[in-house]
């Protein structure tokens, strides 16, 4: 199958800079690229289009690339943009660690194609580092349910994780998310969703319905009792994404 075409936007006050960058993506797949030099309007375009990647100057003014990568990691979006920060050479960024916790990659000017490469590989959705706050409430979520420990709770766990960085991937579970899962693990897509429904049919069976009922409320099918594989990690990766817009 081939891949995906992917989208970017560049937030770049130089326009050889931009064009440099924006060749680079081109060439890397990314067929719709959209450029500007202004951090306002940087985060209108990542809200409209939810690109897969924004790529932006730290020395963007009136607000600075560091303002837009926390304007960015800061809205509910569907799509969570990999996100690549330039910054002059030896140049320390304020809140630099916390960004670089957040999964953002900063990168050093001018940008050249193999490092715009690496940094877009490291901050893919199966490579992105996790925020510590999302690790510890995605576990809390999965504790107060019921799920035990068991492999398909480690699914389910890398699952969520997925999810709440690109939510399309709910488009295409056994097509694209399990599979995602299973190559992290080196299983098969099928044993994934296996592994992931029989740790839900034990929750469902061992744990606290009145937490069930306030994670879940009126979602489930009454007649079937308890979530598909589907639905346990679209609602918990929805609440964690709305709760982390909240802080």
């Amino acid at each position: 199958m081939p891949e995906r075409a992917k989208s970017a936007v560049i937030a770049e006050p130089s326009q050889a800079e931009s064009a440099r960058v924006a060749s680079a993506l081109r060439l890397m797949n990314y067929t719709a690229v959209a450029e500007t030099d202004n951090a306002l309007s940087a985060l209108r375009l990542v809200e409209d289009r939810q690109p897969d990647a924004l790529v932006a100057s730290s020395t963007l003014q009136p607000s600075d690339g560091v303002w837009l990568a926390r304007a960015v990691l800061s809205r509910p979006l569907r799509v969570r943009p990999a996100i690549v920060l330039s910054r002059v050479m030896g140049l320390w960024l304020p809140g630099e660690a916390a960004l670089v916790e957040n999964g953002v990659a900063i990168v050093e000017r001018p940008l050249c194609r193999d490092a715009l490469e690496k940094a877009l590989r490291e901050t893919d959705v199966c490579v992105r580092r996790l925020p510590e706050r999302f690790v510890k409430r995605r576990n809390e979520l999965l504790a107060r349910l019921g799920v035990p420990e068991h492999e398909g709770r480690r699914y389910l766990e890398c699952a969520v994780g997925y999810a709440y960085q690109d939510m399309r991937l709910l488009r295409g579970l056994t097509g694209k998310l399990y599979p995602m899962v299973a190559e992290r693990y080196g299983v098969s897509a099928r044993k994934v969703e296996q592994s992931m429904r029989y740790a839900i049919e034990l929750a469902w069976k061992h744990g606290r319905i009145d937490e069930q009922y306030r994670i879940f409320r009126g979602t489930i099918d009454a007649q079937r009792g308890k979530p598909t594989c589907g639905e346990m990690i679209a609602q918990l990766a929805d609440i964690l994404r709305m709760e982390e817009v909240r802080g």
